[in-house]
């Protein structure tokens, strides 16, 4: 028994503008958070760098003079900055580019709507996260140069 196959109903004109409305607006907003986002995530691997380079360099010279608590919490807090920026980084990354995975092909124009929404809600959440930990990362860095500096000595 052969089975038969025939074409749904056509989409009626205004259904067609309103999809490429939604689409083209989505587009535009999605492109505007991807923008934003790639130079969030520049400005995290900049810290990254930044903490790096000042453990690396300096090295243990610049905590040598302190006491074995103050030594123990600038690591602390470097581990905890060089983790918040690894952290936003990724979460500025999936915002720029997002991550690929199958979508159902949608069968109304509300689902449509809600799938263009929800693509641009998952990139901006990830953009204020990583936003976040942008300051988190900088106040991270901000408090373990101040304990190496102000922190009490051996």
């Amino acid at each position: 028994m052969a089975a038969r196959v025939t074409p749904g109903p056509t989409g009626r004109s205004e259904d067609h503008l309103l999809s490429a409305a939604v689409r083209a607006r989505t587009a535009e907003e999605l492109r505007e958070v991807r923008e934003a986002a790639a130079n969030w995530r520049t400005a995290l691997a900049a810290m990254l760098t930044l903490v790096t380079a000042v453990s690396v360099i300096r090295g243990r010279d610049t905590i040598v003079g302190l006491a074995s608590g103050a030594r123990v919490l600038v690591g602390v807090l470097l581990l905890l900055a060089i983790v918040a920026a690894c952290m936003g980084a990724f979460l500025a990354s999936r915002s720029a580019f997002g991550l690929p995975k199958a979508e159902p092909a949608v069968r109304r124009i509300t689902d449509l709507v809600v799938a263009e929404r929800a693509r641009v809600h998952r990139a901006v959440r990830d953009l204020r996260a990583a936003i976040v930990l942008t300051f988190v990362t900088l106040a991270l860095i901000v408090a373990s140069v101040g304990v190496v500096w102000y922190g009490p000595t051996a």
